[in-house]
């Protein structure tokens, strides 16, 4: 009997088949042979279509039965491994809405830190491990925003996992280790995440079904079949994130141990048996595969989106056309650790949860072209992804995990020796590889929820590394390499932050001028029309009743102050912050926007009082009464949390 294993990559789509005997991987399969396009309609988005995942799904099945010649009555199981933290959109004929929002999207970053302000900091980590940040509950919320026609024929949403299962077996559900990566669950209460939906707006109808992560889903349908070659006796009885996955494919299942792997992203993820907080979001914890609401297992996730993406944009743009990554790596080892100087920031895909989900993009430093050639850039590319490993493993020995060894896989950028044994000398750390797959581990995983296997523990036992990488005896050297990387990233990072402020108080002279003029337009505007008024008096006919006199008087005043009341209410709301603030928050009043204008302005207390008419302590218990209406949490600034608010308004 055999076991298939998919792996539904941004890159490719793995398809393994594994002997459920001997437990080994007979074949693995890449569909399609050139990587996937992702699709990028605007700066910081990233797409792909689910639709395509299932071709090469279907194709890569086929290739891999007819290659080994396999009966498809053969195969007994199948599990499913997929890119985290996706978004995919069905309506209720259970096509796809939309292209997916894939895990290196960024366009969910703002939304993602406003609920994090409103539900408060304290409050997400407590109960999500988390902030709202980039992942699948924010992009959802995106679309409810910007894309409200699509929004309301959604009948559910899905992980990309989630997607594959239904398309083979018909059945919509999702698992509780997808629901924490989406931030759609409360490890607290050990459910739904209903607060973050109720902050968002969302129906919880459009959650489907919950099941663990070695449930069996169902069967092949028919459909399915024809399209695969398969059979309908299959069982799908797996899934889970990749990250989760490729830890469990490295027999990572216990607390204290380490998996890393280097595809597009980079990844070290380790496992515990307690909570991890980082108080600034840049670790991820997240249920493990076999997390239970007995036996806690978290999964503590380090990601650095620009890594082998930044590696193969090296092999494409920069090198020949006849060149493969065996060739960089023997021209590598012409030049000397450092790379002579030149040195490369890789963070070029999507904003960096390590550098609070800023995008930094790619950067050469140090280029000089009458000395340095492609070998100094494939070197310098390396070490900078190897050098960005080991920022981030820093942060998290610093949160409290302990580093022993590192366990990774043969089928990523630590099959390069310069890569590994630079991450191995800076850490002083073994690192083991692997002869597996993330796909060939899903395919065991299946075998265990379909009860071929009585424990996972005992199946991935099995498995002993095929080659070490241990530190090399020039650790010297290495560290001069990466402590230089490390400064100048840190003086870049300055500048970013210099910049930033700089550009932001620019705005804020801007817009206080802009204020200030308007404010001058319009008290000649009632100049003016004080001087109608005093025309309008002087002329009327002075052979009127009195009585008649006061009525036309009132009205004119009424009819002043309302249209002077309407001209600035209108000229408010037209401003965008004012505009996003008031569809947020519709309660509030037409003098709470305005306070709210100038506290984001950075007024002081008196400036609002004498521009609201207002005493100082009035002024002080309007303020202390919007924050309440905000509902901000103590320790947050009313005033960052406006600027925050404007900065990230569209």
């Amino acid at each position: 009997m055999y076991l298939l294993g998919f792996d539904i990559g941004s890159s490719s789509i793995k398809t393994a088949l594994v002997d459920a005997d001997t437990k080994e991987m007979i074949d693995l399969v890449h569909y399609p042979e050139q990587e996937m396009e992702m699709m990028s309609r605007q700066k910081g988005w990233a797409e792909q279509q689910p639709e395509l995942w299932w071709r090469y799904l279907c194709l890569g099945t086929k290739k891999i039965l007819a290659d080994n010649k396999i009966d498809p009555k053969q195969i007994q199981s199948i599990g499913i491994s997929y890119q985290m933290h996706g978004l995919v959109l069905i309506d209720e004929k259970l096509q796809v809405l939309r292209p997916a929002i894939i895990w290196c999207d960024s366009r969910a970053v703002a939304i993602g830190d406003r609920a994090c302000l409103a539900l408060g900091k304290d409050f997400c980590l407590e109960n999500y491990l988390n902030s709202p940040g980039n992942f699948t509950a924010s992009k959802l919320k995106w679309v409810k925003d910007n894309e409200p026609d699509i929004y309301k024929r959604i009948h559910k949403i899905m992980l990309p996992g989630d997607y594959i299962a239904m398309k083979l077996t018909g059945v919509i559900s999702t698992t509780i280790s997808g629901l924490s990566e989406a931030v759609l669950w409360n490890f607290k209460e050990e459910k739904l995440a209903t607060k973050i939906l109720d902050h968002y707006g969302i129906d919880v109808d459009i959650i489907p079904d919950i099941k663990t992560t070695f449930d069996i889903t169902g069967t092949l349908t028919p459909e399915a079949c024809k399209q695969t070659g398969l059979t309908q006796n299959i069982k799908v009885a797996y899934r889970a994130g990749d990250q989760p996955n490729n830890a469990l494919s490295l027999n990572v299942l216990r607390p204290g141990e380490i998996a890393a792997t280097c595809g597009t992203s980079g990844v070290v993820y380790g496992v515990l048996d307690k909570a991890i907080v980082d108080e600034e979001s840049r670790i991820n914890a997240f249920a493990h595969v076999n997390y239970t609401k007995k036996q806690t297992r978290i999964g503590a996730l380090l990601c650095i989106n620009g890594a082998g993406i930044q590696y193969s944009w090296m092999r494409k743009q920069i090198a020949r056309t006849d060149r493969s990554y065996n060739d960089m790596e023997r021209m590598i080892a012409s030049v000397p650790v450092g790379s002579e100087g030149v040195l490369i920031f890789p963070f070029g895909n999507g904003a960096e949860r390590i550098f609070k989900n800023k995008n930094l993009e790619g950067h050469i430093n140090n280029l000089e072209f009458n000395r340095h050639g492609r070998a100094h850039l494939y070197r310098a590319a390396i070490e900078g992804v190897a050098f960005a490993f080991v920022h981030g493993v820093e942060i998290l020995k610093n949160l409290g995990v302990s580093l022993k060894k590192i366990r990774v896989g043969n089928d990523n950028m630590f099959k390069s020796e310069v890569f590994s044994t630079t991450i191995a000398t800076l850490l002083g750390v073994d690192i083991e590889v692997y002869d597996t797959t993330g796909a060939a581990g899903a395919a065991l995983a299946s075998g265990y929820g379909a009860g071929e296997y009585s424990s996972i523990y005992r199946v991935m036992s099995q498995l002993k590394p095929v080659e070490t990488y241990r530190p090399s005896n020039d650790y010297s050297e290495y560290s001069a390499a990466y402590r230089y990387w490390d400064d100048k990233l840190q003086s870049f990072l300055e500048s970013k932050r210099n910049q930033n402020t700089q550009d932001f108080d620019t705005e804020i002279i801007q817009e206080k001028e802009k204020v200030i003029a308007q404010q001058n337009m319009l008290i000649n505007r009632q100049k003016n029309k004080l001087q109608e008024i005093k025309d309008y008096v002087i002329n009327l006919n002075g052979n009127l009743d009195e009585s008649i006199k006061n009525i036309l008087l009132s009205k004119l005043v009424e009819d002043i102050h309302k249209s002077e009341n309407t001209t600035i209410h209108i000229n408010l709301l037209s401003e965008p912050f004012i505009s996003h603030l008031n569809s947020l928050y519709p309660d509030l009043s037409f003098e709470e926007l305005k306070m709210c204008k100038y506290l984001k302005l950075k007024f002081t207390t008196q400036e609002i009082a004498d521009k609201l008419n207002l005493s100082y302590r009035g002024a002080e218990t309007k303020r202390y009464r919007l924050r309440k209406k905000l509902n901000i949490p103590k320790g947050i600034s009313l005033i960052r949390y406006l600027v925050d608010l404007a900065a990230h308004t569209v």
